[in-house]
């Protein structure tokens, strides 16, 4: 008990010693704007974005907006998890009515399942042009796991902004190596120390570095147990090792 307390007291001195410090050394990020976040599958949001989510919302005055574009239907759960999905936006700071889940009969979720680009790129259009959408946020090319429906959409995200002329941007969040990826808080050390090396050297990155407050970390911790549909047993080892739930660095892909 006396460690689980000394850890958890270790966790959040980290936290928010990086949280304050890497506020000085921030990337110009987007402020007072419509931001679009999106997926391939419910519980994406949290698992993935949650130190986007609460870095960029109210505390920057942006109103984020989330298109998933499957319901994660493989396990015949999809009307189950796009509920969750909603519960889970809601504990980060996102009105229900800002969640959109595709439904799609070509964007169904599975490891082998092909997502036409066009199609995603089409419902990115869509919604970009109905609420004014200035920023766009979505996987990279790797899609941190390697799963294809979240390279599908980057894919697609990017296939929007290729074919537009607007000025909307396009943040992707990077992959890391799989020794880092479940490093947890400490990869902080790491991914800390090459931001601010980067600004230091004036080396333009086009990246910006997202480190959750405790508040922000634990606020993700309770989104993702809105998935109650997902939570196994390699789901908890997930929360608890992952350093997308504390760290967020997303790059500037346009």
């Amino acid at each position: 008990m006396i460690f689980v307390l000394l850890s958890l007291t270790v966790v959040i001195s980290l936290l928010t010693y990086s949280y304050h410090v890497l506020a000085n050394y921030q990337h110009p990020i987007p402020i007072g704007g419509n931001i679009l976040l999106l997926t391939a599958h419910p519980d994406d949001e949290c698992m993935f974005f949650g130190p986007t989510l609460r870095g960029l919302g109210r505390q920057h005055k942006n109103r984020i907006h989330v298109l998933c574009l499957s319901t994660g239907n493989a396990d015949g759960l999809g009307q189950i998890r796009k509920r969750e999905l909603v519960k889970s936006s809601q504990v980060l700071g996102i009105q229900p009515s800002h969640v959109r889940v595709s439904e799609h009969s070509e964007l169904q979720d599975g490891m082998k399942s092909v997502w036409p680009t066009d199609i995603i790129a089409q419902l990115v259009n869509n919604y970009v042009s109905k609420q004014s959408i200035d920023t766009i946020i979505t996987f990279d090319g790797y899609g941190v796991s390697g799963h294809p429906n979240h390279i599908a959409a980057y894919e697609g995200a990017k296939r929007y902004i290729e074919t537009q002329k607007g000025s909307t941007k396009l943040y992707t969040l990077d992959s890391i190596p799989l020794v880092r990826k479940y490093i947890g808080i400490g990869d902080l050390i790491t991914s800390s120390f090459q931001q601010i090396m980067a600004l230091i050297k004036k080396e333009e990155k086009g990246s910006v570095l997202i480190v959750s407050s405790p508040g922000a970390y634990f606020a993700t911790h309770k989104a993702m147990r809105e998935h109650t549909s997902q939570l196994v047993w390699f789901r908890w080892l997930y929360v608890t090792f992952s350093r997308y739930m504390y760290v967020n660095e997303l790059s500037l892909a346009n």
